[in-house]
């Protein structure tokens, strides 16, 4: 079949996790038993995540999951150690898009005419491409950020702790182009982060901020124009 008469799956469908794919694979790569497997690994996925919408991942057990996905629960197991490790493979593309958009904001803010406002608009639209292509995940983590460290959140919150570093990250490199006022890094970088996941979740429930890609570009220009060093 040719590359662009392949179906796509629609915006907000959870990936098919590169590493929940058995090594083992009887069959040549792409035939018929390796797309099958391809298949059970994407169902099983998309109905942990809606399960964990639902229920919270403390509320959702295996053979909710596998019973969901119209997988005998035994089959689990050949692709995931647990609950853990299924919700490590469903985080693992937005961590690794959101490491490589920050990777993008330190290579821009290197450059010795760096404009740190463009730089940072540039990270809210690579961070805004993130949402769009795992918006159920993105959903998951402001659902479950702030709960136990355990079980199925572990992931989560080793995602949330990513995010806190990085807005530290973000603080510092904005104190040391003297683009905002000398406030205390953790005190910033917690209120920006904050304020971020609460337009997020008001923009993905209400939808009153309009498109939320557009909102966390204009919070930072908000956060930016109210730290600003004074002249």
């Amino acid at each position: 079949m040719a590359a662009s008469s392949r179906k796509r799956p629609a915006i907000g469908t959870p990936r098919v996790p590169r590493r929940a794919v058995p090594r083992e694979r009887p069959g040549r790569p792409g035939g018929a038993r390796d797309q099958a497997r391809r298949e059970r690994v994407a169902a099983l996925c998309a109905a942990a995540v809606r399960l964990f919408l639902e229920r919270g991942v403390d509320g959702v057990r295996i053979e909710d999951i596998t019973g969901a996905a119209g997988v005998a629960k035994g089959a689990f197991y050949y692709y995931f150690r647990d609950l853990e490790e299924l919700a490590t493979a469903l985080f693992e593309p937005a961590a690794t898009a959101t490491a490589a958009a920050f990777a993008r904001c330190r290579d821009g803010l290197a450059e010795p005419s760096a404009e740190l406002a463009g730089v940072y608009q540039r990270l809210a639209i690579d961070l805004g491409g993130v949402l769009i292509q795992h918006l159920d995940v993105v959903r998951l983590y402001l659902q479950e950020r702030r709960g136990p460290d355990r079980g199925a959140r572990k992931p989560i919150r080793a995602w949330a702790r990513r995010l806190e570093e990085g807005a530290r990250w973000l603080t510092e490199e904005a104190r040391r182009h003297r683009a905002m006022r000398d406030l205390p890094t953790p005190l910033v970088a917690h209120a920006v982060l904050g304020a971020a996941e609460q337009v997020l979740a008001a923009a993905l429930t209400t939808r009153d901020l309009g498109d939320p890609a557009a909102a966390v570009q204009d919070l930072i220009t908000l956060v930016l124009d109210g730290t600003r060093g004074r002249a």
